[in-house]
Protein backbone atom coordinates (compact mmCIF):
# COMPACT_ATOMS: atom_id res chain seq x y z
CA UNK A 1 0.00 0.00 0.00
CA UNK A 2 1.55 3.71 -0.90
CA UNK A 3 2.05 6.05 1.68
CA UNK A 4 1.06 9.26 1.51
CA UNK A 5 3.50 12.68 1.45
CA UNK A 6 2.61 13.11 5.09
CA UNK A 7 3.86 9.71 5.96
CA UNK A 8 6.58 9.64 3.51
CA UNK A 9 8.24 13.16 4.75
CA UNK A 10 7.78 11.46 8.58
CA UNK A 11 9.08 8.11 7.42
CA UNK A 12 12.54 10.36 5.65
CA UNK A 13 13.35 11.68 9.17
CA UNK A 14 13.95 7.99 10.48
CA UNK A 15 15.35 7.15 7.13
CA UNK A 16 17.73 10.13 7.79
CA UNK A 17 18.58 9.26 10.79
CA UNK A 18 19.81 5.46 9.19
CA UNK A 19 21.06 7.41 6.76
CA UNK A 20 23.88 8.64 8.80
CA UNK A 21 24.69 4.97 10.05
CA UNK A 22 25.62 3.95 6.66
CA UNK A 23 27.56 6.98 6.26
CA UNK A 24 29.58 6.09 8.51
CA UNK A 25 30.24 2.53 7.72
CA UNK A 26 30.49 3.47 4.15
CA UNK A 27 32.94 6.29 4.95
CA UNK A 28 34.56 4.86 8.19
CA UNK A 29 37.95 4.19 6.35
CA UNK A 30 38.18 7.44 5.30
CA UNK A 31 38.23 9.16 8.40
CA UNK A 32 40.78 6.62 9.61
CA UNK A 33 43.50 6.58 7.13
CA UNK A 34 42.13 8.58 3.35
CA UNK A 35 41.03 4.97 1.94
CA UNK A 36 37.52 4.72 1.08
CA UNK A 37 36.28 1.24 1.07
CA UNK A 38 34.64 -0.55 -1.77
CA UNK A 39 31.31 -1.62 -0.88
CA UNK A 40 31.18 -4.10 -4.15
CA UNK A 41 30.44 -3.87 -7.44
CA UNK A 42 27.61 -1.76 -8.60
CA UNK A 43 24.44 -3.47 -9.91
CA UNK A 44 23.89 -2.41 -13.90
CA UNK A 45 21.41 0.19 -14.25
CA UNK A 46 18.41 -1.24 -16.64
CA UNK A 47 16.11 1.32 -16.93
CA UNK A 48 14.67 1.54 -20.89
CA UNK A 49 13.59 5.41 -20.99
CA UNK A 50 16.01 8.35 -20.58
CA UNK A 51 15.25 11.99 -20.58
CA UNK A 52 18.47 14.65 -21.01
CA UNK A 53 19.69 11.47 -23.12
CA UNK A 54 20.38 10.45 -26.29
CA UNK A 55 21.29 6.83 -25.17
CA UNK A 56 19.90 4.52 -22.85
CA UNK A 57 23.12 4.88 -19.89
CA UNK A 58 25.24 1.86 -18.61
CA UNK A 59 27.98 1.55 -15.87
CA UNK A 60 29.95 -0.63 -18.18
CA UNK A 61 30.48 1.82 -20.49
CA UNK A 62 31.24 4.33 -17.98
CA UNK A 63 34.61 2.52 -16.59
CA UNK A 64 37.13 5.66 -16.24
CA UNK A 65 34.56 7.83 -15.22
CA UNK A 66 33.24 8.34 -11.63
CA UNK A 67 29.37 7.69 -11.48
CA UNK A 68 27.06 9.56 -8.35
CA UNK A 69 24.07 7.43 -9.07
CA UNK A 70 21.05 9.30 -7.20
CA UNK A 71 17.49 7.23 -6.71
CA UNK A 72 14.79 9.80 -6.53
CA UNK A 73 11.12 10.82 -6.95
CA UNK A 74 9.62 14.12 -7.96
CA UNK A 75 7.02 15.06 -5.31
CA UNK A 76 9.28 14.10 -2.74
CA UNK A 77 10.21 16.93 -0.58
CA UNK A 78 13.65 15.51 0.31
CA UNK A 79 14.44 14.73 -2.80
CA UNK A 80 13.61 18.42 -3.91
CA UNK A 81 16.00 19.94 -1.17
CA UNK A 82 18.56 17.35 -2.54
CA UNK A 83 18.28 17.86 -6.02
CA UNK A 84 19.73 21.11 -6.75
CA UNK A 85 23.12 20.17 -4.97
CA UNK A 86 23.28 17.26 -7.36
CA UNK A 87 22.82 19.94 -9.96
CA UNK A 88 25.57 22.03 -9.00
CA UNK A 89 27.86 18.82 -8.53
CA UNK A 90 26.61 18.23 -12.63
CA UNK A 91 27.74 21.42 -13.74
CA UNK A 92 31.06 21.69 -11.73
CA UNK A 93 32.79 18.03 -12.08
CA UNK A 94 31.27 16.94 -15.30
CA UNK A 95 33.98 18.10 -17.73
CA UNK A 96 36.54 16.85 -14.99
CA UNK A 97 34.78 13.27 -15.27
CA UNK A 98 31.78 13.01 -12.98
CA UNK A 99 28.69 11.43 -14.67
CA UNK A 100 25.74 12.29 -12.76
CA UNK A 101 22.94 9.85 -13.54
CA UNK A 102 19.23 10.44 -11.56
CA UNK A 103 16.95 6.72 -11.83
CA UNK A 104 13.03 7.84 -11.32
CA UNK A 105 11.34 5.67 -9.04
CA UNK A 106 7.83 6.72 -8.46
CA UNK A 107 6.03 6.17 -5.04
CA UNK A 108 2.77 7.84 -5.74
CA UNK A 109 0.87 6.61 -9.35
CA UNK A 110 0.70 10.53 -10.68
CA UNK A 111 4.49 10.25 -10.26
CA UNK A 112 4.58 7.05 -12.56
CA UNK A 113 3.25 9.37 -15.73
CA UNK A 114 5.73 9.95 -18.31
CA UNK A 115 4.64 13.30 -19.20
CA UNK A 116 4.53 14.17 -15.57
CA UNK A 117 7.65 13.19 -14.71
CA UNK A 118 9.66 15.11 -17.92
CA UNK A 119 7.36 18.46 -16.56
CA UNK A 120 8.64 18.15 -12.99
CA UNK A 121 12.17 17.39 -14.76
CA UNK A 122 12.18 21.15 -16.30
CA UNK A 123 10.13 22.82 -13.33
CA UNK A 124 12.95 21.54 -10.90
CA UNK A 125 16.39 22.50 -13.48
CA UNK A 126 17.28 19.09 -13.55
CA UNK A 127 19.32 18.38 -16.76
CA UNK A 128 21.58 15.24 -16.39
CA UNK A 129 20.21 12.09 -17.45
CA UNK A 130 17.59 10.48 -15.50
CA UNK A 131 16.63 6.70 -16.39
CA UNK A 132 12.59 6.20 -16.02
CA UNK A 133 12.43 2.94 -13.33
CA UNK A 134 8.92 2.90 -13.35
CA UNK A 135 8.95 -1.41 -13.51
CA UNK A 136 11.69 -0.99 -10.49
CA UNK A 137 14.11 -3.01 -12.36
CA UNK A 138 17.35 -1.04 -11.05
CA UNK A 139 15.71 0.10 -7.85
CA UNK A 140 15.67 -4.01 -7.01
CA UNK A 141 18.82 -4.29 -8.36
CA UNK A 142 20.08 -2.19 -5.17
CA UNK A 143 18.09 -3.38 -2.82
CA UNK A 144 15.93 0.36 -2.54
CA UNK A 145 13.92 1.50 0.05
CA UNK A 146 14.22 5.29 0.24
CA UNK A 147 14.08 8.24 -1.49
CA UNK A 148 16.72 9.98 -1.69
CA UNK A 149 19.57 7.38 -1.95
CA UNK A 150 22.64 9.09 -3.43
CA UNK A 151 25.87 6.57 -4.72
CA UNK A 152 29.30 7.32 -5.75
CA UNK A 153 30.61 4.70 -8.04
CA UNK A 154 34.58 4.66 -8.91
CA UNK A 155 35.89 4.60 -12.10
CA UNK A 156 36.12 0.81 -12.00
CA UNK A 157 32.41 0.40 -10.99
CA UNK A 158 32.45 -0.36 -7.30
CA UNK A 159 30.47 1.64 -4.77
CA UNK A 160 32.35 3.76 -2.93
CA UNK A 161 29.69 5.84 -1.04
CA UNK A 162 25.95 5.96 0.31
CA UNK A 163 24.09 8.74 1.37
CA UNK A 164 20.67 7.82 2.26
CA UNK A 165 18.29 11.54 2.50
CA UNK A 166 19.32 15.05 2.80
CA UNK A 167 22.24 16.67 4.28
CA UNK A 168 26.62 15.92 4.09
CA UNK A 169 26.64 17.70 1.01
CA UNK A 170 30.81 18.89 1.89
CA UNK A 171 31.23 14.95 2.39
CA UNK A 172 29.70 14.13 -0.66
CA UNK A 173 31.30 16.54 -2.56
CA UNK A 174 34.92 16.00 -1.21
CA UNK A 175 34.26 12.22 -1.95
CA UNK A 176 33.28 13.60 -5.04
CA UNK A 177 36.55 15.22 -5.52
CA UNK A 178 38.71 12.26 -4.06
CA UNK A 179 37.48 9.37 -6.57
CA UNK A 180 37.71 12.30 -9.30
CA UNK A 181 41.77 12.57 -7.96
CA UNK A 182 42.15 8.63 -7.99
CA UNK A 183 44.63 7.45 -10.74
CA UNK A 184 43.65 3.77 -9.93
CA UNK A 185 40.96 2.21 -7.61
CA UNK A 186 40.31 -1.24 -6.39
CA UNK A 187 40.28 -4.42 -8.63
CA UNK A 188 36.80 -4.61 -9.70
CA UNK A 189 34.72 -7.76 -8.77
CA UNK A 190 35.08 -10.94 -11.20
CA UNK A 191 31.92 -10.74 -11.57
CA UNK A 192 31.68 -7.62 -13.05
CA UNK A 193 35.01 -7.94 -15.13
CA UNK A 194 33.75 -11.76 -16.49
CA UNK A 195 29.94 -10.08 -17.86
CA UNK A 196 29.16 -10.31 -21.47
CA UNK A 197 29.66 -6.87 -23.52
CA UNK A 198 25.88 -5.31 -22.94
CA UNK A 199 24.03 -4.32 -26.54
CA UNK A 200 20.84 -3.05 -27.25
CA UNK A 201 18.74 -1.04 -29.95
CA UNK A 202 17.47 1.90 -29.13
CA UNK A 203 15.75 4.75 -30.76
CA UNK A 204 15.81 8.79 -30.39
CA UNK A 205 13.00 10.69 -31.67
CA UNK A 206 13.61 13.63 -34.68
CA UNK A 207 10.98 15.38 -33.72
CA UNK A 208 8.27 15.64 -31.01
CA UNK A 209 5.94 12.68 -31.68
CA UNK A 210 2.86 11.00 -30.55
CA UNK A 211 3.19 7.87 -28.52
CA UNK A 212 -0.03 5.70 -29.72
CA UNK A 213 -2.12 2.59 -28.06
CA UNK A 214 -1.37 0.27 -30.51
CA UNK A 215 1.02 0.05 -33.74
CA UNK A 216 -1.60 2.53 -36.05
CA UNK A 217 -2.03 6.22 -36.48
CA UNK A 218 -5.86 5.73 -35.69
CA UNK A 219 -5.03 4.15 -32.43
CA UNK A 220 -5.07 6.33 -28.90
CA UNK A 221 -2.92 8.64 -28.18
CA UNK A 222 -1.19 8.18 -24.97
CA UNK A 223 1.61 10.89 -25.07
CA UNK A 224 4.45 12.11 -26.57
CA UNK A 225 8.18 11.64 -26.58
CA UNK A 226 10.51 14.37 -28.13
CA UNK A 227 14.25 14.90 -29.03
CA UNK A 228 16.71 14.62 -26.62
CA UNK A 229 15.50 10.92 -25.08
CA UNK A 230 16.20 8.15 -25.56
CA UNK A 231 14.06 4.71 -25.58
CA UNK A 232 15.09 1.01 -25.96
CA UNK A 233 13.14 -0.94 -28.64
CA UNK A 234 11.42 -3.94 -27.43
CA UNK A 235 9.87 -4.99 -30.79
CA UNK A 236 9.07 -3.63 -34.75
CA UNK A 237 5.78 -4.10 -35.92
CA UNK A 238 5.10 -2.89 -39.76
CA UNK A 239 7.04 -0.40 -39.25
CA UNK A 240 6.11 1.09 -35.91
CA UNK A 241 8.24 0.68 -32.57
CA UNK A 242 7.07 -0.88 -29.31
CA UNK A 243 8.66 1.03 -26.42
CA UNK A 244 8.28 0.81 -22.87
CA UNK A 245 5.67 3.77 -21.66
CA UNK A 246 4.40 4.49 -18.55
CA UNK A 247 3.36 1.04 -17.11
CA UNK A 248 3.09 -0.70 -20.07
CA UNK A 249 4.12 -0.32 -23.87
CA UNK A 250 3.18 2.74 -26.35
CA UNK A 251 3.91 2.38 -30.16
CA UNK A 252 5.76 4.96 -32.25
CA UNK A 253 6.00 5.27 -36.04
CA UNK A 254 9.30 4.74 -37.37
CA UNK A 255 9.37 7.24 -40.16
CA UNK A 256 10.19 9.98 -37.34
CA UNK A 257 13.22 8.18 -35.26
CA UNK A 258 16.54 7.40 -35.32
CA UNK A 259 17.47 3.71 -34.52
CA UNK A 260 20.94 3.02 -32.86
CA UNK A 261 22.72 -0.14 -31.80
CA UNK A 262 24.77 0.12 -29.13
Amino acid sequence: MMRSIGERMGWTIVVMAIGIGLLAIATGGQAQNGAMPTQGAAPEIQSLNWINSDTPLRLRDLRGSVVLLEFWTFDCINCIHTLPHVEQWYQTYHDQGLNVIGIHYPELSYERDFGNIVTAAQRLNVTYPVGIDNDGATWDAYGQRYWPTIYLIDKQGNIRYLRIGEGSYDATEATIQALLAEDETPAISSETATAEPFALAYLTPDVALNVRAAASVASAQIGAISPGMAFVILDDQDGWYEISYNDGTGFVSSDFVTVHQS
